[in-house]
C-alpha cells in the first residue's frame, strides 16, 4: 500500500491537481446527470461527461500557468456575482432604515439614510457632490 502512495505521489508531483474550478465542473457534472435522470437525454449526456473528462484534465495537467488563470477568471466572476447577490439581500434586509445609491462619478455603491426629497449626497471615496431623490 505505501508503494502505492510513492508512486501516485510521484506521478502527481508536477501536476495542477484540484482547485475551484475543479470543483464547479464536478458539481456541474453530477447536476447535469440527475436532470438526465428526469428526462433521459443523450445530449445532456455528453455534455456532462465533457465536463468531466475536463476536470480530469486540468487536474492532471503539467501547464500550471494556464490552469491556474482559468482558476482566476473563475474566481472573478464568482466573487462579482457573490458581491451583487450579497448587495441584493443586505438592500432587502435594510429596506426600512436605508436607500443605497451608486455614485455617477466612481460607481460605488453608498448606503444612505432615509431622507425623503432631493439631498445632496459627497461620495466617500472620490469626494465628489450629486443630488439624490428619494421617494418611499
Amino acid at each position: 500500500m505505501n508503494r502505492l502512495k510513492e508512486k501516485l505521489v510521484k506521478f502527481m508531483s508536477g501536476r495542477y491537481g484540484v482547485d475551484q474550478l475543479y470543483y464547479v465542473m464536478l458539481v456541474l457534472w453530477a447536476v447535469l446527470m440527475v436532470v438526465n435522470i428526469k428526462v433521459d437525454s443523450l445530449i445532456l449526456v455528453a455534455i456532462s461527461d465533457v465536463f468531466l473528462v475536463l476536470a480530469i484534465f486540468r487536474s492532471f495537467s503539467k501547464n500550471i500557468s494556464r490552469r491556474s488563470g482559468e482558476n482566476q477568471k473563475l474566481l472573478k466572476v464568482w466573487n462579482l456575482v457573490r458581491r451583487k447577490v450579497k448587495l441584493f439581500f443586505r438592500r432587502f434586509k435594510e429596506i426600512r432604515v436605508h436607500r443605497f445609491r451608486t455614485c455617477p462619478h466612481c460607481k460605488k455603491t453608498l448606503q444612505l439614510p432615509i431622507k425623503r426629497g432631493k439631498n445632496t449626497v459627497k461620495c466617500p471615496r472620490c469626494q465628489e457632490k450629486f443630488e439624490v431623490h428619494i421617494f418611499l
